[in-house]
């Protein structure tokens, strides 16, 4: 296995198991087993990345990104950053939003929450 594929698979291990404790188990094993050529075990580990990593990768992401709440892509950012430049965006693809976008939307979400409590 190439250093790169190595690398996605620790990140998709890192990326699955954080979906897990967000969405649960159900939902993120079965998402991440739509994706061709991955395969992962019950606890969230990838024990194949398919004859492309790349593209199992983006495949991954795309599968994720219908569920694009602010927390599932803060998730991914290592994994989208990883890929860097690598890949060309697709015409339904978003950009990934910066972080502190991200932290300034949940902690928003969480003084509302607060707020209302």
């Amino acid at each position: 296995m190439s250093d790169a594929a190595q690398l996605y698979q620790k990140l998709l291990t890192d990326a699955i198991r954080k979906q897990i404790v967000i969405l649960g188990p159900q939902i993120t094993l079965t998402k991440s087993r739509n994706v061709p050529g991955l395969t992962v075990s019950e606890d969230g580990t990838v024990a194949s990345l398919g004859p492309n990593p790349e593209e199992t990768v983006t495949k991954f992401l795309e599968e994720f990104r219908e569920l694009s709440a602010p927390l599932v892509r803060k998730t991914m950012q290592p994994l989208l950053s990883a890929l860097g430049t690598g890949t060309t965006p697709t015409p339904n693809q978003q950009h990934p939003i910066p972080e502190n976008s991200v932290n300034q939307k949940v902690s928003s979400s969480e003084n509302q929450i607060n707020q209302n409590h």
